[in-house]
């Protein structure tokens, strides 16, 4: 937002002062929950004729205290320090900052400081942490005496398999990336040190950490031949584990815009070092957003216009606009479990267009056509059917942010005016709108103040 003037609204939103794929075993059309691949080949198949197919203004907040927004929870938190402001509360968001209420966890570069902030006049540099590796620290979680300690190494290379002929003489340009999940015992502030290394092919997407274990959702591009699939490996304790092509799930898609990519979701308990990642894999487009509520991780990717085909029954079905796939992953305590997946027309702006309430996954979405962008709101099940539709909301604008507290969805779009629609959600499947508000502008962010506040900040 470098050279734009901030403008923070302050609106009562109490209702009465609102202002008016063709491959064996691929997934059926309408079976929702997804499958694993039956052999290494068919996953092998699958990866090449989607290759073949595919080819025809911003504020920092680090500091701000969590609300409750979509869960309900009696929790107070401490009046004496606040919080890296997240999404859904008891759901913790990595950042570049973080604070326990003594000490302050700062990242600069490739090194985590920690000072001692509490009380006062006790101020000073309690350590720092240098990472051994030229990577880049994307984020960090502390848990009582345990830091976590997100890493991303890139190095770009000519790869060349090492397998039998002919596939010798293959080769393909790739980029090495790896992303590690470092743990630290910070029971001593002063002298803090690693506790455990987890370490997954692919590049960090974003991650979560609820109670004792973070989740991360890791991303890889899948590079395959005729007689070889690249396979996603995690290190851990000294020991390499590849995964297998049986274990890896996959969706439907418009194969138009299949750019096959893994996504693993991994967890990892931070306070027994003991306790072994568990991950799950899936084999999708490229990642544009996830959602986390406390038991579960929407992740999402576009999927533009093309065919679906499917052998079970055989059909080939044409999906004339694009939109978003999403798939549920289910969590709980450590343990990961692939639910399934479904289908929304449109883009998805962010995170806060998304959330899970009352056994409900709420989406805001827009489309584009040669009239003009048009805006929706979803409801689906736990099984990501739509059960109910709110479309055509504010023709030729965009949304430029979202937000759904309890019953309700705050929707600002722009494009000269910025209206503000309050949706009722109350009835999942009947959507409605209850009021909008235009003032000049624009938000980009909503936050929730309380449960008749909600503040916009933006342009």
């Amino acid at each position: 937002m470098k050279g734009s003037v901030l403008v923070v609204v302050l609106i009562l939103v109490t209702v009465s002062l609102i202002i008016p794929l063709y491959f064996e075993g691929f997934v059926a059309l309408g079976e929702n929950q997804l499958k694993r691949f039956s052999s290494y080949e068919q996953l092998r198949n699958f990866v090449r004729e989607s290759a073949y197919n595919a080819r025809g203004g911003s504020l920092d907040v680090f500091t701000l205290s969590p609300l409750k927004s979509n869960a309900e929870s009696s929790t107070i938190l401490s009046p004496d320090y606040s919080k890296t402001n997240i999404q859904v509360e008891g759901v913790d968001e990595a950042d570049i900052v973080k604070t326990d209420g003594e000490y302050i966890y700062v990242v600069s570069g490739r090194n985590v400081t920690i000072l001692k902030a509490y009380p006062p006049e006790e101020a000073e540099i309690i350590s720092q942490i240098t990472l051994d590796v030229a990577g880049t620290i994307k984020g960090i979680f502390v848990n009582g005496n345990k830091m976590v300690i997100f890493e991303s190494v890139y190095d770009p290379q000519i790869y060349y398999a090492t397998l039998e002929a002919p596939v010798k003489s293959y080769s393909y340009y790739g980029a090495y990336d790896k992303t590690l999940i470092r743990v630290y015992d910070i029971s001593d502030r002063a002298s803090p040190s690693l506790a455990r290394n987890v370490t997954l092919d692919g590049y960090y997407f974003d991650s979560r950490m609820i109670g004792d274990y973070v989740y991360a959702v890791i991303n890889e591009y899948v590079y395959a031949n005729e007689t070889w699939v690249s396979l996603p490996k995690i290190y851990s304790n000294g020991e390499v584990e590849e995964i297998d092509a049986r274990e890896i799930y996959y969706t439907p898609a418009p194969v138009s815009d299949y750019f096959s990519v893994y996504a693993s979701v991994v967890a990892v308990n931070v306070q027994n070092d003991a306790q072994e990642p568990t991950r799950k894999t899936i084999l999708l487009g490229t990642t544009s957003n996830i959602f986390v509520s406390m038991n579960n991780i929407y992740i999402t990717f576009q999927a533009y216009g093309g065919e679906i085909r499917t052998s079970s029954p055989v059909q080939v079905l044409r999906v004339d606009e694009w939109g978003t796939t999403i798939s549920r992953v289910h969590i709980e305590n450590g343990e990961i479990e692939v639910g399934p997946s479904g289908h929304v027309p449109g883009n998805v702006l962010n995170q806060f267009s998304m959330d899970e309430y009352n056994g409900y996954f709420r989406i805001a979405t827009t489309t584009w056509n040669w009239e003009g962008n048009l805006n929706h709101v979803y409801v689906l099940n736990m099984n990501l059917e739509i059960v109910g539709r709110l479309e055509n909301i504010a023709p030729r604008e965009n949304i430029h942010s979202a937000r759904f507290m309890g019953n309700r969805c705050y929707l600002v779009t722009f494009k000269k005016i910025d209206p503000l629609f309050v949706i009722d959600l109350s009835t999942p499947s009947d959507p409605v709108i209850l009021g909008k508000l235009e003032i000049p502008g624009y938000s980009d962010y909503l936050h929730p103040y309380d449960e008749n506040h909600i503040i916009g900040v933006g342009k």
